[in-house]
């Protein structure tokens, strides 16, 4: 019954945030980016994010960040989303982080995407993972604008 209430109070507060659409291209974004990190299609995945994430990183080190994730980790379980969800509008875009979890052939990963929604488009803007395995939290990402614990219009 929790559950389900902290589910009803996140759907009211994203419902208030983000229209219908932009919800649904939200979704659209993040399940691009899991299919892309499965296919292992690392460029890809730059190439389609956001300034905040681009500004802070190359390509190149963007790539061999996420192959080193991939060869720690090893095949990994679709992601299950988590209750993890920070929402915050300002000048800059809108920005979105859902938290996720992963178990992946070595060991549990934990994901947290930040997707900026701005003229009618989320894109990739952070990705944040920790795993025991890896040696504290690593980041992608510049974290401008970050994701706040409060909803807000």
């Amino acid at each position: 019954m929790r559950r389900r209430m902290m589910g009803l109070g996140l759907a009211l507060a994203l419902g208030a945030c983000l229209n219908q659409a932009d919800t649904q291209k939200l979704d659209a974004a993040q399940t691009q980016f899991f299919a892309q990190w499965q296919a292992r299609q690392y460029g890809a995945i730059y190439d389609g994010a956001a300034p905040e994430l681009t500004g802070a990183t190359t390509k190149d080190a963007f790539v061999a960040l996420m192959q080193r994730l991939d060869d720690r980790m090893g095949a990994c379980q679709p992601p299950v989303k988590q209750l993890d969800y920070h929402f915050n509008a300002d000048s800059k875009g809108a920005f979105a982080s859902q938290g996720w979890a992963s178990t992946c052939a070595n060991g549990k990963l934990d994901e947290t995407l930040t997707f900026v929604i701005r003229v009618g488009a989320a894109k990739l803007a952070g990705f944040d993972f920790n795993s025991p395995l890896l040696p504290g939290d690593q980041t992608a990402g510049d974290g401008a604008g970050p994701a706040s614990n409060a909803a807000e219009p």
